[in-house]
Order: structure tokens, then sequence, then C-alpha cells
């Protein structure tokens, strides 16, 4: 499986900068973007990559990137649809400017590239991995546009998994936790602003957020993880589930990455969200019902 050419998006540092580096030094051609120069001249020092400025905002670069890999004559094996970004704050204290920016980044940027790519997949037979969140699964409040997002990045993935596996093409979806990245610093300066910005009757509470901010850390009660003491994992979890979709003879659809607190969150929400649906007047299981029914499906996906 060496030497398979890999489109990696928003590969300057963090999750996209280890799965190039990963990628590259097993032998496979990598195509990383970035959009600063200094990035892009970091990312040409690697052996095997081949940088690509690319703002994935942008439709003439999404365009001309296609072109550029095609151009090299070597056809495209994967993608990886990494590119993103992670603002947050109360949901009334977006503008419509800030919500469309996210999801032309988190939704349609993933959506411009892989159409503009596709044919080249499809003749390859390859692969498209979307690197989403634990937040595609669960929401919380301040997390709001940003898990929409996400939300909206599960339902893409379905739709084009459907859509494009019988022409060869599969699909996977990573949903990582916490991971150690520059997105919160990044995204820092946003979040400030949509706080400060709040009106009554969030004032009082955007006030007290801003306020933590300046307070000195404190030392956790205990050492296990929490909400108030987040373990976040290392890029290189992701790199291995992104590896595993690319390569793997049988990938998963979906890899859920992260802590064990931090999956376990994921499989309460998604429980709660069954017991929700199944709660109504015209259609319901029993209690045994259900549990036979999740014994079924756990024994179709041992064959």
């Amino acid at each position: 499986m060496q030497n398979r050419p890999i489109f990696v998006t928003g590969a300057s540092s963090g999750i996209g900068l280890d799965i190039t580096r990963s990628l590259a030094a097993q032998g496979h051609p990598v195509y990383a973007t970035a959009r600063k120069e200094s990035d892009l001249q970091a990312l040409a020092a690697i052996e095997n990559v081949t940088p690509v400025r690319l703002d994935v905002r942008d439709p003439q670069q999404v365009r001309e990137a296609a072109e550029l890999v095609a151009r090299h004559g070597d056809g495209l094996y994967g993608l990886v649809n990494n590119a993103g970004i992670g603002e947050l704050g109360l949901v009334s204290t977006w503008t419509d400017e800030e919500l469309l920016d996210i999801f032309d980044v988190n939704v349609f940027g993933p959506f411009r590239l892989t159409n503009a790519l596709l044919p080249l997949l499809v003749e390859a037979r390859g692969r498209v991995v979307l690197i989403s969140s634990q937040g595609g699964m669960i929401s919380k409040k301040y997390y709001g546009p940003y898990t929409m997002t996400k939300h909206a990045l599960e339902a893409y993935s379905v739709a084009l998994r459907d859509e494009v596996a019988p022409h060869g093409v599969l699909v996977s979806i990573v949903q990582p936790g916490g991971v150690e990245t520059s997105i919160g610093e990044n995204s820092f300066a946003g979040m400030l602003r949509r706080f400060e910005r709040a009106q009554p009757p969030f004032k009082e509470e955007a006030d007290a957020v801003l306020a933590s901010f300046n307070a000195p850390p404190e030392p956790p009660a205990s050492d296990e993880e929490s909400e108030s003491n987040r373990k976040p994992s290392p890029p290189a979890l992701v790199t291995e589930a992104v590896v595993d979709a690319l390569f793997s003879a049988a990938p998963k659809f979906r890899y859920l990455v992260g802590t064990k607190w931090e999956g376990d969150r994921v499989i309460q929400a998604l429980i709660e969200k069954l017991l929700d649906e199944n709660d109504n007047p015209v259609h319901n299981y029993s209690q045994a019902e259900l549990a036979a029914l999740l014994a079924r499906k756990i024994e179709e996906r041992k064959k």
C-alpha cells in the first residue's frame, strides 16, 4: 500500500501536520495544504510532501489544487478533509458573517474539495476521510455553531458514503475528542469578542466566563478526567485512525477517538437520544425489545 498519493488539508500544524508526516514517512506522496508562506516552506522540507496553497473557502484555489494533482499524472488515492476551525460562544452573540464563515470552512470546504477531486478518487477506487469531532454526536452550550457544522458533516458523510460506494470509493469519518492542537489558541480572540458582546439576560453569565479567563486555574479535585479536568489526546491517536481508514481492507465508517471519559460521554448522549425517540405514543420498543435489538445488532457486527 505504499506510494498511494494522498491529499491532506489543514496540514500546517496539529492533526493535519501529524497525518502528513506519518503518511510521508511511510512512503506515500502527500499533497499537504496550508495558507501561510512560512507553513508551505516548512511542508516543502518534508520528504514526499508537495505543499499546496489552499484556503478551502476559496473555490478558485480549490479548482487550482485539483488541477495541480491532475497535472502530476499520478492519480489520487486518498483525500483527508482535515481543515477546520473551532470557534465558541453563546449562540445569541454570533453574527451572520461568523456563522457563515465557520460553515464555509467546516462544511462547504470539504464539500467543494471532495467534489473537485472525486473524479480522480473514483478512478483510483480510493478513500475519503473526514475529520469531524465528537461534537458531531453531542452538543452543549457555547459550542452551538461549531457542533452544528460537525452534525452537518456527519449527514454529508452518510450521503457521500452511500453515493460513492457503488463506484469503489470508501468514506470514513473520524471523531476526535480533545486533542493537543492550537485550535483553541487560534479561536480565542473570536470567542472573547462574542462573550464581550453578550446582552441581558446572558450578560451576567458571559461576564463570569470572561472573569474566569483571568483567574488563576484551580487545581483539580482529583486526577480523574472531568469537564473541568480535560486530558487531551496526542494528534498521533487521530493519525492512527486515519491510516486505518485509508488503508484497511475493511475500514470502519466511524472512528471515535479520545479518552474513555469522552467516549462514555458520547455513548450516554446517544442513549438519551434513543430513549427520547422511543418515547412516543405511536411507536416504541419495550425495554426487552430494545435489549434484544441491541444484542442482534452486536451479533451482526461480528459477522
